[in-house]
């Protein structure tokens, strides 16, 4: 694939009728990955067409056929003009306001790289969940939640998105958490072309979606003359001016105790009693009641360290491990025979040289953000 270059095609979007439902803000949902019982409770609640009844397929005995549901859904509110289809294709700046925090890029429609040469991943997968993904997909025939890409100084590509939001927005809405959320159309044949140029002088590091981007490129496998398959729903943000979060990814390991973190971690660590901070590499572990942190001389980021050292020292089993995005949901689970492990972010630069190296991180290494919103635009096959 010698003349792959970046790509991010139009798309004519889907969006939500904002008379059809209690409010474009009610309707929407963080991505899948992130969703804790009580706040998929809360958005069930909040609007009967809220997106995680389409993202998050419930009832896990029902096996293949959970997914039947959420694409009967999407039908449904398609046939009753819950959600219609933008007549003209664009690409869209999408723009996310909380606390201070801005996200802000281009969507649209991502021609895929399987031999990752400008689309590059930085943390490893878990087959299981590509499998989940894929499956939503084919089901619904649609991208329901943009991937999260990021890419440096995008030139005219970034000028256009800054002189797009100066204008009155297509799309408003605001959504429980206080975030303010707009987007603007680009579909400017000259504009578009100048994008399109800029762009293919770039690589994006794949920020949030790996998942979902494996399964992007399974669902190509599987549909090699299918020309809608080749592309993915993604947002595309220029890192440089508008700069994202980086935030770690913590663990709770099932049978882990303190007493065999502090006899079986191997030679080279240093031990210290407490939750100590101060180290970019520190990995600090709890039963719930007593902390214990570690230290590490490697440069090497903490969650590698972790799973490539540590947790098989430790006996742990990595498939019981479980992800959460805040440390008090971490420590919520935490047991004098279940640790929750406080991990600290890699740094950026330590992302873009793995990926550009092609090496990947373990899994659930990082959490960037701001996350784009789930249902403000999606795209169908």
């Amino acid at each position: 694939m010698p003349d792959a270059v970046l790509k991010l095609d139009p798309l004519r979007a889907w969006r939500f009728v904002a008379g059809k439902v209690s409010g474009l803000g009610a309707v929407t949902s963080p991505p899948y990955d992130v969703l804790e019982p009580a706040i998929v409770r809360r958005l069930t609640d909040s609007d009967l067409h809220n997106m995680v009844r389409l993202i998050l397929p419930r009832d896990p005995d029902l096996g293949p056929s959970r997914y039947d549901e959420p694409a009967r859904r999407l039908v449904g509110w398609q046939r009753d003009g819950i959600v219609v289809q933008d007549e003209q294709p664009a690409l869209y700046v999408y723009e996310q306001r909380l606390r201070g925090a801005v996200l802000c890029g281009l969507v649209g429609s991502l021609r895929l790289d399987p031999a990752r040469r400008v689309v590059l991943p930085h943390e490893d997968v878990m087959p299981h969940w590509v499998d989940d993904r894929l499956r939503l997909m084919e089901a619904t025939d649609a991208d329901l939640e943009p991937i999260l890409l990021a890419y440096a100084d995008g030139g005219v590509a970034s000028d256009a998105v800054d002189a797009a939001r100066a204008g009155e927005p297509w799309l408003e809405a605001e959504t429980y958490n206080g975030a303010e959320h707009r987007i603007w159309r680009i579909d400017d044949p000259v504009t578009l072309a100048e994008i399109e140029a800029e762009l293919a002088k770039h690589e994006a590091v794949i920020a949030d979606g790996h998942h979902r981007y494996a399964a992007y490129l399974e669902r190509q496998l599987r549909a090699p003359y299918r020309p809608s398959a080749d592309v993915g729903l993604a947002m595309l943000v220029d890192y440089v001016r508008h700069p994202l979060t980086l935030d770690p990814i913590h663990r709770v390991v099932p049978g882990l105790e303190l007493a065999t973190v502090q006899a079986r971690t191997p030679p080279g660590w240093q031990l210290q009693p407490g939750r100590v901070e101060g180290d970019p590499n520190r990995i600090s572990v709890t039963d719930g009641s007593s902390w214990l942190t570690l230290h590490s001389a490697s440069d090497a980021p903490a969650v590698t360290l972790l799973h490539e050292v540590l947790l098989s020292s430790w006996g742990a089993v990595e498939q019981d491990i479980t992800f959460h995005h805040t440390l008090d949901d971490a420590l919520a689970l935490a047991g004098p025979q279940r640790a929750a492990v406080e991990l600290t972010a890699p740094e950026m630069d330590q992302v873009l040289r793995s990926a550009a190296q092609g090496v990947v991180l373990p899994q659930k290494a990082t959490s960037f953000g701001p996350k784009p919103r789930v249902g403000l635009l999606f795209r169908t096959l």
